[in-house]
């Protein structure tokens, strides 16, 4: 429950704000003294609202759509997503895209009927308002809306847009505008200006802010109920348990009941089954899956990430994500029973390729991309269901079979057979406009140098760029998102002399850092996924992997799928040594500490101890490389 003492003072502060005496920052810039002030230098300081020159900022300016869904985008810290979601009326080489994609990835804004953005259109307050309630759904903050008191009621011609405005006034967010009679209007169809994106923007994070902390298990109240869901709602009863063991100990109907905690939409704290809905807090923009302990960080996801729920107690939930089980705290994640579920993630077989259809639980919608091969079990317009991509599951949760998308699987230390100008060939069939259809021979540079697969180096161009249309590409020549953080990914962004430099430098990264077994972020040498390959610690997408694996797998069949196809498989054991010749005596090249590690499997050598299998080196500088043969087995990949 909020404490109204807390929302008298928030008012009280708001109201106060306009006596406070001569600002400190005196008249060094164009935004002391105005009546947002306060609000303007807290969005200034999170680096959600920029200069246009040393104390410029024009608070008066009026708002473009595509400017309030950056600052939107930088309030919430969303991750990059430039090669998710494309208007057609926003240039891949804006500095706002970038932005836009991302607000747009997360469900906060939507286009016009006709697929357009239109981001260069002034962004009236009505408009503003329901962006900030679609920010506040995806924070998933309590929201209570407040009845309307405005002069000017008649100009909200959407029921959307005044629910929209009276969940902000009711969490204080929305003032209203006070009229020469004293009365208040919102004004809806009125420009929004920079001071009053601001404002609105500033009191939302503090909301979430304060909920956050509103949201800290008491120890000293009986604060656990058991809810029953009944039409997909949640029924509550009267009765409060002392703890989560106690409550869950009392639930009679578990397909239908759930403990709950505290007040709210998003109270559920233990189940039966469902999914874990990773979410964004104040404190970070990702979700972190720790050990048991909460000590040690195993791997991070999106908001928004749809997790296998598997046990919860008071502090943390049990969670899996890909084959990795983990712990994520309470706090991180939205719990939904599967008698709640609106949707959820599926993989479908379309014209013989695997295509995954991601679900956004906060905006109810869904994207998709190619992953690779349609495996032969699956049928066409049947939906399958996968946790980590190669294990798929029918509707009722049997299993419909098992199949591992090959690129995916493919350790990156491989050499493709493709020659540039084939490289070049196959970007300027699917985008004649793309800077790297002339970038083959940096590409096989890279693979010569470091011993990265060029194909893999390109289609990772491919995912991160928009085939090297992106305004940090276009502006920096950086087609990795090299430290492009999210939430100011442009600015942040590293700067290169050409797209050649940033290959190279790219190539060495991986080479030294994540496919070197000692290179500290290790966890074999795929594009993989949350629990194996560069997918673990690179990126906080759980599918930028099976992204970059389709990629390669749509540049393989346009060149007739010349490339030679190895056999894969993981290893079965941990402390394994990998040696540069059959022979026990030898010392090891190096050691895969933990099983299921991924591994090319090449021609096999009978030796008096038994059988080795030939692999390829996870280090640089080795070229032949021999594992003892009964601790790796052979994968089923799609066909």
């Amino acid at each position: 429950m909020k404490k109204p003492f807390l929302l008298i003072m928030a008012a009280l502060l708001v109201i106060m704000g306009g006596f406070q005496g001569k600002s400190a920052y005196a008249a060094s810039d164009d935004i002391t003294g105005i009546t947002l002030e306060k609000e303007m230098r807290d969005m200034i300081a999170q680096g959600v609202i920029q200069g246009y020159s040393e104390g410029v900022y024009k608070p008066k300016n009026d708002v473009t759509r595509g400017e309030f869904a950056t600052f939107i985008s930088r309030a919430l810290k969303l991750p990059d997503a430039n090669s998710l979601t494309n208007f057609p009326d926003v240039a891949p080489d804006s500095k706002l895209a970038a932005g836009i994609n991302s607000a747009a990835a997360a469900g906060l804004i939507t286009g016009y009927g006709d697929k357009t953005f239109r981001p260069n259109d002034k962004i009236t307050r009505e408009q503003m308002a329901n962006m900030i309630a679609g920010a506040m759904d995806y924070l998933a903050l309590d929201q209570t809306p407040a009845a309307l008191n405005f002069a000017d009621l008649n100009e909200f011609p959407s029921s959307i847009s005044r629910a929209s405005v009276m969940v902000c006034v009711g969490s204080e967010i929305i003032n209203g505008i006070q009229n020469s009679d004293g009365s208040f209007s919102f004004q809806p169809k009125k420009y929004a200006q920079r001071d009053q994106a601001a404002a609105m923007l500033s009191r939302m994070l503090n909301v979430a802010k304060q909920q956050e902390e509103e949201e800290q298990p008491p120890t000293d109240t009986y604060s656990f109920k058991i809810a029953t869901i009944d039409n997909g709602e949640l029924k509550y009863s009267s009765r409060t348990y002392a703890s989560m063991d106690s409550a869950a100990s009392a639930i009679t109907s578990p397909n239908t009941q759930v403990v709950t905690q505290g007040t709210g939409e998003n109270n559920i704290v233990k189940m039966k089954s469902g999914i874990a809905v990773a979410k964004a807090t104040t404190d970070s923009a990702t979700t972190i899956l720790y050990d048991e302990n909460l000590s040690k960080q195993l791997t991070y996801v999106v908001p928004q990430t749809e997790m296998k729920y598997l046990d919860a107690d008071g502090e943390k939930v049990k969670v899996q994500v890909a084959d990795t089980i983990g712990y994520v705290k309470q706090t991180a994640v939205t719990l939904i029973p599967d008698a709640m579920k609106k949707g959820q993630s599926y993989y479908t077989a379309e014209n013989g390729s695997l295509v995954h259809h991601i679900y956004t639980p906060s905006a109810d919608k869904y994207v998709s991309y190619i992953f690779g091969k349609a495996p032969a079990f699956m049928t066409p317009g049947v939906n399958y269901y996968s946790w980590d991509g190669h294990i798929f599951l029918n509707a009722n949760g049997t299993k419909a079979g098992e199949a591992y998308q090959y690129f995916n699987y493919l350790p990156i230390r491989t050499t493709t057979t493709y020659t540039a100008d084939q490289l070049n060939q196959y970007v300027d069939s699917v985008k004649a406009d793309s800077p790297l259809k002339t970038q083959g021979a940096a590409f096989k540079k890279a693979e010569e140098m470091y011993h990265i697969n060029a194909l893999f180096l390109l289609a990772n161009a491919i995912h991160e760029s928009n085939f090297g249309l992106s305004s940090i590409a276009q502006d920096k020549f950086n087609l990795f998102g090299i430290r492009a953080y999210d939430g100011d990914a442009y600015n942040s962004a590293q700067t290169f002399k050409s797209f050649e430099e940033c290959i190279l430098y790219q190539a060495e990264r991986l080479s030294s850092k994540y496919v070197n077994p000692n290179g500290g972020y290790d966890n074999g040498a795929v594009s993989g996924n949350k629990s194996v390959g560069l997918n673990v610690k690179y990126a906080s997408d759980p599918y930028w992997g099976q992204k970059i694996a389709g990629y390669m797998y749509r540049a393989d069949n346009y060149l007739k799928n010349q490339d030679p196809k190895y056999k894969l498989g993981l290893t079965n054991t941990g402390g394994l040594n990998v040696r540069q010749q059959p022979n026990t005596s030898l010392p090891a090249e190096f050691t895969y500490a933990k099983s299921g590690a991924p591994v090319v499997m090449m021609e096999e050598s009978k030796q008096s101890d038994g059988t080795w299998i030939k692999t390829i080196s996870d280090l640089k500088d080795y070229t032949d490389a021999y594992i003892y043969g009964e601790f790796v087995d052979e994968i089923p990949v799609a066909k």
